[in-house]
């Protein structure tokens, strides 16, 4: 005699497939909520202290005994990112400028063949004093009293996950924090 399964035993065949289809979907769904979040806390992280770093070069005060003022911005930098930032994949950049208004700006220069952009040979006002051309006026450091500095800070993580890094074509992020700020008088 053949006996008939019950509706109890095709629903439990039924959860099974169901969970099989939709567990994989679910967990890639948590994967990139997991990722993302850590994404948003790095840069977050990464703009704190990037702030706090400028806070403490605009006051002129000198780094502690025994250490630079990189050293000093960089410390800064990774104790405000709460273990999110590995010191040997962090650049800081600093460059000051005379005020506000030259952020970002090329240095002066006579466009002789009239084509819009610096070539060779063009005669040019050496703003930053390094005997070459920039196409960004500032000078490396933190600058002196009164002066404008702007500090970049640049870090490449990489992916908390294996299957975040197999599904990006460049398994690396990279972020950038810059803060502009004016030095206090000292």
């Amino acid at each position: 005699m053949l006996r008939r399964k019950s509706l109890a035993d095709d629903a439990a065949g039924v959860t099974v497939v169901e969970f099989a289809i939709g567990a994989p979907i679910v967990l890639l769904i948590a994967v990139i909520v997991i990722e993302v979040s850590f994404m948003l806390a790095v840069r977050v992280a990464l703009d704190i202290g990037t702030r706090e770093a400028a806070r403490a070069g605009l006051t002129g005060a000198p780094p502690p005994a025994g250490s630079t003022r990189d050293q000093q911005l960089r410390k800064i930098i990774v104790s405000t990112t709460f273990g999110f930032v590995d010191p040997a994949d962090l650049t800081v950049s600093l460059l000051a400028y005379q005020d506000a208004g030259s952020v970002g700006k090329p240095e002066p220069y006579s466009d002789i063949d009239g084509n819009g952009r610096w070539d060779s040979g063009e005669p040019f006002t050496d703003v930053n004093g390094n005997g070459i051309w920039d196409a960004d006026r500032g000078a490396a450091g933190a600058g002196t009293s009164g002066q404008t500095v702007a500090y970049l800070v640049q870090y490449t993580g990489k992916p908390l996950t294996g299957l975040a890094a197999s599904l990006l074509d460049d398994p690396t992020y990279h972020y950038e924090s810059r803060v502009v700020v004016r030095n206090e008088p000292f």
